[in-house]
């Protein structure tokens, strides 16, 4: 078990997987931004995907030999990392759906983001299960349809919470004068990031992924 915290060969080909995702799923998300400085094209996404990648392993590395001292650290650096792909994916697709559809408020936006929140949790749930709260206590862990049960019941609750805070920030509150709506929809985005990191924290690991006694 890598518990203690030495990285393996596996650990690093799966946070490059990560690094990846969350370089290719920036791409909408900048798009949708106009950031001046980004260009839409094959070399500018490969850049982004070669850049996260890099930065991931070297992420992972670190957190590897800090988590010999604090095994903590390397169970939640591994949370850190999937959090990271999750909040890529929840962007990226919310961003692309937005930019194709041209929904920047209402009630449409929130479909969009139960599609975009939906996706990216239920990719949490499977690299949680398999790898970020995989410890010897539930060794071998496999998709059971209670576990899947409080998975979505933390779900639920973090949709609504991601969801209040996307409505009210786009819908009730002016766009200012200074913002694009499609930036003014990542501000609200982001300001769900962190109580969703929080709550899907506290709630996958004393509440689906807790250990056996």
């Amino acid at each position: 078990m890598n518990i203690k915290g030495v990285a393996t060969k596996k650990d690093f080909l799966l946070v490059s997987v990560i690094g990846a995702t969350v370089g290719f799923f920036t791409a909408p998300i900048l798009e949708n931004i106009k950031l001046p400085q980004w260009e839409s094209s094959f070399t500018g996404v490969a850049i982004l995907v070669l850049g996260f990648v890099i930065f991931a392993n070297f992420a992972l590395w670190i957190a590897s030999l800090v988590g010999r001292k604090i095994p903590a650290v390397w169970q939640f650096s591994k949370y850190a990392a999937i959090g990271a792909m999750n909040s890529a994916l929840d962007l990226g697709i919310f961003n692309f759906l937005s930019l194709t559809f041209q929904v920047f408020s209402g009630p449409t936006l929130l479909v969009l983001n139960t599609i975009s929140f939906m996706t990216a949790v239920t990719n949490s749930y499977f690299w949680n299960t398999f790898w970020s709260f995989k410890t010897e206590s539930v060794a071998g862990a496999s998709v059971s349809v209670a576990k899947y049960g409080k998975f979505l019941g933390v779900t639920v609750v973090g949709l609504a919470i991601n969801s209040l805070i996307v409505y009210v920030i786009t819908t009730l509150i002016a766009v200012p004068g200074n913002f694009t709506p499609g930036q003014w929809e990542n501000v609200a985005k982001l300001s769900a990031v962190i109580p969703n990191l929080i709550w899907n924290f506290l709630g996958y690991k004393f509440f689906i992924f807790k250990p056996r006694s």
